[in-house]
């Protein structure tokens, strides 16, 4: 299903099975396929959690740090995905997800704390790491933060303008009635959330920003939360990646959340595949003048990636171990 997915680059079973390698019909392949995703045995802690935790391994080697981003997103027909990823070369890559019904709103604050769990199962085969959690404004939850001070996350999250916070002098105070100045940010240092916990407060607004940014924290240095928190959006950019720029989960007619679950595995599995395949244009000088079109800087390593896996095809050249390019290491999983 990955390699018909690659190809056909849409979710469709159909247009799957067009594209998969076999001498199977392709309505035959559709029912295998079906029957795949039917599965109650087949889930993301056997299929995808071991290469993910390869390649995590191969990040903490690379980047000294994990950095996670928590975000939603609507999938299939009336669901959402709940999905934690980890950054790694301006890209967002999946780690754990949940599904479910329903067609627009937020994920309940127990969500949050069972992807959490998963992530934590995942953390303690590890290294110790310096982790951070990044989130938007629907992820400041008082039990998610204390359960990542309790995991010794650090972490930046965005707030509502009307959230009420107490300062150090037990003064009740809202984001909206305060002002930046001439800076660019404001640090409150030692605030509470709900009265129990503790963090510290950034208020930041730049000259492009219609509406300040609040922001949850419990590092040290104002500038440096706001250096992480910009990190956020490249979640939406994997999620642009697994619709309209790439498996198009979005045209997707399941309904089924435990269904779209098993999908997402072979999305995920994909998308892996896929930026490797980006990040191995730069190892050969010859892809680089076939398939790289724009600056380094504005790299799209999925985008890339296509673009190489297309050449390779068309030209009957060798497929190569994109895997090295995370450098994974042989552990035990």
């Amino acid at each position: 299903m990955v390699s018909g997915l690659i190809a056909s680059q849409h979710v469709s079973l159909g247009k799957i099975a067009d594209n998969q390698q076999g001498k199977i019909h392709s309505l035959s392949q559709v029912k295998k396929n079906e029957r795949w995703l039917d599965n109650g045995l087949i889930n993301a802690e056997t299929f995808f959690t071991p290469l993910i935790i390869k390649i995590l391994h191969g990040i903490i080697l690379q980047e000294k740090e994990l950095v996670f981003v928590i975000d939603g997103s609507i999938v299939g027909r009336g669901c959402q995905t709940l999905m934690l990823s980890v950054l790694w070369k301006k890209k967002a890559i999946p780690v754990v997800w949940k599904t479910i019904q329903a067609p627009k709103g937020h994920f309940p604050e127990s969500d949050h704390l069972q992807l959490l769990k998963l992530l934590e199962d995942i953390l303690k085969t590890l290294p110790n790491v310096r982790c951070v959690m990044l989130g938007d404004g629907e992820y400041d939850g008082s039990k998610w933060i204390q359960q990542l001070q309790n995991m010794n996350f650090e972490y930046v999250l965005r707030t509502a303008k009307d959230t009420l916070l107490t300062n150090q002098e037990q003064e009740i105070f809202q984001p909206k009635k305060l002002e930046v100045g001439k800076e660019s940010f404001l640090y409150i240092p030692d605030c509470k959330l709900s009265s129990q916990v503790k963090t510290h407060f950034v208020l930041w607004h730049e000259r492009t920003f219609k509406d300040p940014v609040c922001l949850l924290t419990n590092q040290e240095i104002g500038q440096m939360a706001i250096g992480y928190y910009r990190k956020r959006f490249k979640i939406e950019t994997l999620f642009k990646d697994f619709k309209s720029e790439g498996f198009n989960l979005h045209k997707s007619k399941m309904t089924d959340p435990e269904r779209l679950n098993r999908l997402i595995i072979v999305c995920a599995l994909a998308y892996l595949w896929l930026i490797g395949m980006g990040a191995a244009i730069f190892t050969k000088k010859s892809w680089i003048k076939k398939v790289y079109k724009v600056q380094k800087d504005t790299q799209n390593l999925f985008t890339h990636g296509k673009r190489l896996y297309k050449y390779l095809i068309k030209n009957e050249l060798p497929i190569p171990d994109v895997f090295k390019v995370f450098k994974i290491i042989k552990v035990s999983v």
